[in-house]
Formats: C-alpha cells, sequence, structure tokens
C-alpha cells in the first residue's frame, strides 16, 4: 500500500453487530479497550505491543473515565405522541464517541527495524494528520491519540467526545453524517420511507394464582397435583400465543421487506446519501492536500484507477517526486521567513534606537532648562547654597531627581549630577535639592 488510509465512525455504548460478521460486534467500551490493548479487546494482535501517546487533551482512560461520567448524568427530552414532554436516559445505541484510523503504507517491520531512518517520515505524517484533524474539529472537544505498531502497519488511533452537544452527539463530528442531517432537515419532505405498522400481538396469559395454603396433608397433596396441572396449562398457552405472535411478526417482516424494497425502487436516489458520499469524498480530497501530499502518498489505491502493476509503481514515484518537491518549496518558505524575521528585527532595532535617542534628547533639554532655572536663581538671590545645599524656590523636579540615584541612568543625568554637585561646591552626592518655602517679602513663582 503506498496511498493515504482513513477511516471515520461513530459508536454508541450499546453492542452493535458489525454487518458481514457473525459474532462480531462493536462498542465505546470496546474502542477504548482495543485502542488501550486491553487483552478483552486484542484477540486480533497476534503479539500485543506499547502503546504510543501522540497527543490531546487526555490520556485514554481519562477521556474513557471523562465519556462514562457525562454519561452517567445525562438525560434526552421526549415527546410522546400526545404533545407531552418527559425526560428519560440517553438511549444506549446513540452516538457518543467519535474515532478515526489513520494508517500508514509503510510496514511495521520495516520502521522497526530502522527507526532512525524511517522515524523523521513517520513523525511528519503524524503531525500533519493532527493538525489536519484539529483545524476539522469544532472547538470544545476533548480528544486523545495513540499510535500502535504490532500490526501490518504503522497506524494511530484517534478517539473524541462532544461534551458541548446536550446529547454528546458524536455524529456531529463526522463529516459524512453532519453533511446528511444538515440536508435533511433542511428537506420538506421526508425522504425516510416508514416501514408498515406492525401487527398488534397478544399478551401472555396471566400466570395462575397459587392455591390458598392448608394444614391438612391430603389437601396439600391435591393443591400441589392441581397447581401442577394449572401450570402446565398455562405453559402450553404461552407457548400457544408465543407461536401465534411469532407467525404474525415472520409474515409482517416478509411483507414489510417487500414494501420498502417497492417504495426505494420508487423513490430512487437518497438525496442524503449523496450529501454523505459527497462530504466524505471531500474527506478525503481535503486530506490528500494536507496529508497525503505532502508525505508522497497517493489519493487513491490501484483498483480505483483500474492500473497495471507499472502504471501503479510508475504513480508511486511520482507521489515521492511531488513529496521532495514539495518538502523543497517548504524550506525555501521557511528561509524566506527568515530572512524576513531578521529584516524585521533590524526594523526593530533601529527603531528602538530612535526611541532612546529621542528620550535621551528630551532628557538633555530637561536637564539644560533646570540648569538655566538654577543658574538665573542664584544670580537673582532667590536660590542659596548654604552648607553645601542649594535651597530654592519651586525646584524643577528633574533637579529632584538628580539625588534619587537609580541602578541604571543615562550618561546626560550623570553628567547634570556632577555639574550640579560643582555649583554646590563639592558637597557629597547624598545631599539633596529642597525647596524653601517662600516668605511675605520674597517673590513667588
Amino acid at each position: 500500500m503506498a496511498y493515504q488510509f482513513i477511516h471515520i465512525e461513530t459508536y454508541s455504548t450499546a453492542q452493535t453487530k458489525v454487518k458481514g460478521t457473525d459474532n462480531h460486534f462493536n462498542s465505546a467500551a470496546q474502542v477504548f479497550g482495543e485502542a488501550r490493548r486491553v487483552p478483552k479487546y486484542s484477540g486480533h494482535v497476534e503479539q500485543v505491543g506499547k502503546v504510543y501517546r501522540l497527543g490531546g487533551t487526555h490520556t485514554v482512560s481519562q477521556l474513557e473515565a471523562r465519556h462514562t461520567a457525562l454519561l452517567k448524568d445525562l438525560k434526552e427530552t421526549v415527546t410522546r405522541k400526545d404533545g407531552s414532554i418527559y425526560e428519560r436516559k440517553l438511549r444506549k445505541d446513540a452516538a457518543t464517541l467519535y474515532t478515526e484510523i489513520h494508517s500508514h503504507p509503510l510496514p511495521t517491520s520495516t520502521f522497526l527495524a530502522d527507526k532512525k531512518t524511517h522515524g523523521p517520515e513517520i513523525q511528519k505524517w503524524i503531525k500533519l494528520a493532527l493538525e489536519d484533524f484539529q483545524a476539522r474539529m469544532p472547538g470544545g472537544i476533548e480528544w486523545t491519540a495513540v499510535m500502535h505498531v504490532d500490526e501490518s502497519h504503522v497506524h494511530f488511533h484517534i478517539l473524541a467526545i462532544n461534551p458541548r452537544d446536550p446529547k454528546l452527539d458524536a455524529n456531529k463530528l463526522h463529516t459524512g453524517k453532519a453533511a446528511a442531517a444538515k440536508l435533511r432537515n433542511a428537506l420538506d419532505v421526508p425522504t425516510a420511507i416508514p416501514a408498515l405498522p406492525k401487527p398488534e400481538l397478544q399478551n401472555r396469559p396471566k400466570k395462575p394464582k397459587q392455591p390458598r395454603p392448608s394444614k391438612n396433608r391430603e389437601t396439600q397433596r391435591k393443591n400441589k397435583i392441581k397447581r401442577e396441572a394449572q401450570l402446565a396449562e398455562w405453559e402450553k398457552e404461552c407457548r400457544d400465543v408465543e407461536a401465534d405472535n411469532a407467525a404474525l411478526l415472520a409474515e409482517w417482516k416478509t411483507a414489510n421487506t417487500a414494501h420498502l424494497k417497492s417504495a426505494r425502487k420508487q423513490r430512487g436516489a437518497i438525496p442524503e446519501k449523496d450529501a454523505y458520499t459527497a462530504a466524505m469524498k471531500a474527506l478525503q480530497d481535503r486530506y490528500y492536500e494536507q496529508v497525503g501530499k505532502p508525505c508522497g502518498l497517493l489519493r487513491d489505491g490501484p483498483r480505483s484507477g483500474r492500473l497495471t502493476t507499472v502504471e501503479y509503481a510508475t504513480r508511486k514515484k511520482s507521489a515521492q517526486r511531488l513529496a521532495a518537491n514539495i518538502e523543497s518549496v517548504e524550506k525555501d518558505r521557511d528561509r524566506v521567513d527568515q530572512e524576513i524575521d531578521m529584516v524585521e528585527g533590524i526594523k526593530a532595532t533601529h527603531s528602538n534606537a530612535q526611541e532612546v535617542l529621542a528620550k535621551d534628547r528630551a532628557e538633555l533639554d530637561e536637564g539644560v532648562k533646570a540648569i538655566a532655572t538654577l543658574v538665573t536663581q542664584l544670580e537673582t538671590g532667590e536660590a542659596t547654597i548654604s552648607g553645601g545645599t542649594i535651597q530654592m524656590q519651586k525646584p524643577p523636579s528633574f533637579l529632584k531627581r538628580l539625588f534619587q540615584k537609580k541602578p541604571q541612568e543615562s550618561s546626560a543625568t550623570g553628567l547634570f549630577r556632577r555639574l550640579v554637585k560643582l555649583i554646590a561646591r563639592g558637597v557629597d552626592g547624598d545631599r539633596s535639592v529642597t525647596e524653601t518655602t517662600p516668605t511675605p517679602n520674597e517673590p513667588e513663582f
């Protein structure tokens, strides 16, 4: 096999017989068990191997527990024929588990014999398939993915539940079933053909009552004989009723089969079935574009196109070359992206440098204005220096900040601090600029 393989299905908690088999049944428990390689559900595997977790919101065990917990308290609203409404537990045959199986054409034996060579190929396939799955799914789903390498081909399972849906409806995650349901809801006239009404069956006769107890041994003996005769007669009547009911059901089944066959022939094509088929084909097309083509897998197998062995081999080689070309394009795209990131980085560095320069310029302008104010007040006598402390009215905030030294400061701030120290005639740097309170004889700023 050198073509893609993806199979999707939904399951309920009820045992459902697999079509075309005699004693093979599927259920949610069976699917969870097979994914975890529980011996009871792994009879098809000769030698059970390790289960490799690939991702998801839960492990398989956690997802199974979550599925069980949600179903425990889940109820559905049902409308009777008379219009009344009541609640009941969700039907056991309601689909509540969604699954996907993805299989790779690489034989497991080949993969295990040389993991170093084939590992990157398998990892790329898994990565693309999981990304495609998450892109197709609605928000809020809970899921898990596990890989097995104990069967003929490398494959992995995806299991998911839809907790946001009031009925935990897994069919809404199934591409084909969702498309069919959407069309069915839009149709004015239902296409489903109703079955013939079932015959009214006879009720089983009531079991005869026990005779009144007696202490007399002879009466007890007679009552026992009488009771045995009553039960024998009752059992015969039950068998007769069951035989009559079975005959009525067999007759109805034959007539109903003929009715459905004739009605379906007259109806023709089923729109929902066409919608289902179209959606499933679209899924395969999408999978090929997102996963198959980049991994060198064919869209279809040889039977689909009725190809000869040589034609099929040629097509496989073309698919491999296409995958190599796609990988080359992706590498070129990554290189271009890196160059773009480098240019953006240079632009960001230049922008940051401009911001720093503007900040330094603003700080320098503020410092010059502050020194000019100090010098002016010293000249007019509004500011004085006493004991190494500068006293002035309404000192600029810049001068106040000079003596609140921070771990990192600009060179301009350091220069202005040194200049003020010189003005204060060598006063220690721990002295500060203080604001004086003006007297009535002093001018106010």
